[in-house]
């Protein structure tokens, strides 16, 4: 069931089977609002302008008329100014995606015209250290396979060195053609045979030949740099001009935010004109609608795809939870500002987590297909998507595991520090002079706030770090930290905002109960009489014990927080608690329905 899962939802844009299909059904229009987001419209639109605060930088956000992206006339000016295409945006907002919609789709005609050559620096390429030589072996396979256009055969040589050969005959062993053909056709072979030496000089010349001769546009797009290094993403750069200038075709790059910050302003984009448009994630509710349709097609045999051909029954049972969670999804309110928030606009991680919910040990699918037998009508409730994020496929949460965050973990002895990521959140989300209108705050502000309330700068310090790595908040950079055993370590960034996984966290998740459970087994508890009370029940799964602890972690938390004696305007734990209170009520309310 995973595995189907898997390829259904994860594997399937690689099929090539249904490759073009995929993109004309799946692929969403990037930067399209969702209303189900919990930070501001104006901060997800302002989501890029950091990285551009020079005058010089001109970013251009990719949009759409009549579902055409309008970046078609863009392409025929780029290819007339020899300048890389540079596509800027987050991991898994569909970078890949908008070029493979646009050769496909969108400007199907352009393509099918033109000479055009997909380069994959991601998987396809993790096993070379050679990047020119990668780049140079993808492009000459696309001919092959794309164009039937075999850079070594005869006949093609030839008509590439036309004017060399012609020059060739007006030479010393020209003059022996008739005389001495042996000698001619000698020295002819070694000149053509040196001209294709040097692969990359013998590509060009190709190219040039194929753009000049039939007239073709050549667009090349080298994808998935942003998965590699920064040495070799800076050599993607390199290349892409490269390509751009002496190749006289449309390049286009995709790149990470923090690599295009990085290289800007200290490698290989600061030395090359670009032209930047940057790649907004479209709305999920649309992607989860789309994708899991296109599953379903393909479960319940609409869509042809051979690797699926024998498990029939398996497939049936795979369309009719697709089903149920389409109709749980577009049901529920809540379950779409989870999908939409906890993932924070990365697709790729949105249809692992989709994905993860077939077969996992937390949520009891195959009983959906009884319960549906039984009464024609299931829905997969929120809590059971939240199991799934925040215990992945264990029955405890870990946070090595599982993309959720501890709120409550602690650096040192201090329990004061079970609330040091709670307001560092509740801080960068309070709408106040001093945060810009890009949702940032300067870290000297954080950290004179927070100091104020009695907290250390090293702890200060590496809570943001924590933060950072889990996705809660981010940099103007975009910036990760390295880690060791110790935990996270690095130069802290100039500001912090928080995003939709860690406003998430703070207004829905904190003070849940399903949450509250979960964060029991990771938080130490500085209370002796609560721990021992907490430790006698830590192992059970039963709903009642459950309930129980989470109750008491909460109570624990209140009493440290009252002891504290901090009453910060933009952090107020008792209005929390009353927020996530109708949680802990559902769940009462289930116990007492079980226990009559």
């Amino acid at each position: 069931m995973i595995d189907i899962a898997e390829l259904l939802l994860l594997g399937i844009s690689d099929q090539q089977e249904v490759e073009k299909e995929f993109y004309k059904h799946c692929y969403c229009q990037s930067g399209a609002l969702s209303q189900h987001a919990l930070i501001s419209k104006q901060m997800l639109n302002a989501r890029y302008s950091s990285l551009f605060p020079d005058a010089e930088d001109v970013a251009t956000p990719v949009s759409f008329k009549k579902d055409k992206p309008q970046l078609t006339p863009e392409i025929l000016a780029e290819a007339i100014s020899n300048h890389p295409i540079a596509l800027v945006g987050d991991v898994g907002v569909g970078k890949s995606s908008f070029l493979k919609h646009l050769m496909y789709v969108s400007a199907f005609a352009e393509f099918q015209h033109a000479i055009y050559a997909y380069v994959d620096l991601g998987r396809k390429g993790a096993l070379w250290n050679d990047v020119p030589a990668l780049v140079l072996e993808q492009i000459e396979t696309a001919l092959i396979e794309k164009h039937d256009i075999d850079i070594t055969e005869a006949t093609f040589v030839r008509s590439v060195y036309k004017k060399d050969i012609r020059r060739f005959d007006r030479s010393i062993y020209g003059e022996a053609k008739e005389a001495n053909h042996r000698l001619y056709q000698e020295k002819l072979f070694g000149l053509l045979s040196e001209k294709q030496s040097s692969k990359a000089e013998h590509l060009r010349n190709c190219i040039d030949y194929l753009s000049r001769e039939r007239r073709k546009q050549v667009i090349v797009a080298v994808d998935n740099a942003d998965q590699r290094s920064i040495t070799v993403q800076q050599e993607a750069f390199i290349i892409a001009q490269n390509l751009a200038a002496e190749w006289k075709a449309t390049v286009f790059i995709s790149v990470r935010p923090r690599t295009f910050f990085i290289s800007k302003r200290s490698g290989a984009l600061s030395a090359y004109p670009h032209r930047i448009f940057t790649i907004a994630p479209p709305r999920i509710d649309e992607v989860i609608d789309r994708r899991l349709r296109f599953a379903k097609d393909i479960a319940e045999g609409k869509l042809h795809l051979q690797r699926l051909q024998g498990i029939s029954f398996k497939l049936g049972n795979m369309a009719t939870l697709i089903k149920v969670l389409l109709e749980s999804i577009d049901r529920s309110d809540d379950v779409k500002l989870f999908l939409e928030n906890i993932t924070g606009g990365n697709v790729r991680l949105l249809i692992e987590f989709l994905a993860s919910m077939f077969g996992n040990p937390n949520v009891d699918l195959q009983g959906v297909i009884i319960g549906l037998e039984q009464s024609q009508r299931y829905f997969v409730p929120v809590h059971d998507f939240w199991k799934v994020a925040l215990r992945g496929n264990y029955n405890y949460f870990d946070p090595e595991k599982v993309t959720a965050a501890n709120l409550f973990a602690v650096q040192t002895d201090d329990a004061r520090e079970h609330f040091l990521l709670p307001l560092i959140l509740a801080l960068l989300d309070e709408s106040a002079p001093r945060r810009t209108a890009e949702g940032f705050v300067d870290y000297s502000v954080l950290k004179d706030e927070l100091q104020s309330l009695g907290y250390r700068p090293a702890v200060i310090d590496a809570t943001l770090r924590m933060a950072n790595n889990k996705k809660l908040i981010e940099s103007p950079e975009r910036i990760t930290f390295e880690e060791d055993e110790d935990g996270a370590y690095g130069f802290v960034p100039r500001a912090f905002r928080i995003n939709t996984i860690g406003a998430y966290h703070l207004k829905t998740w904190m003070t849940s109960v399903t949450y509250m459970d979960a964060m029991v087994v990771d938080t130490p508890i500085f209370e002796e009489n609560t721990a021992e009370e907490l430790r006698r029940t830590i192992r059970s799964m039963k709903l009642s014990d459950r309930y129980q602890r989470a109750v008491r972690f909460r109570d624990y938390l209140t009493n440290v927080w009252i002891a504290s004696g901090m009453t910060p305007s933009y952090f107020d734990w008792d209005a929390f608690c009353g927020q996530g209170q109708h949680t802990f009520d559902s769940v009462h309310a289930s116990i007492s329905r079980r226990a009559h």
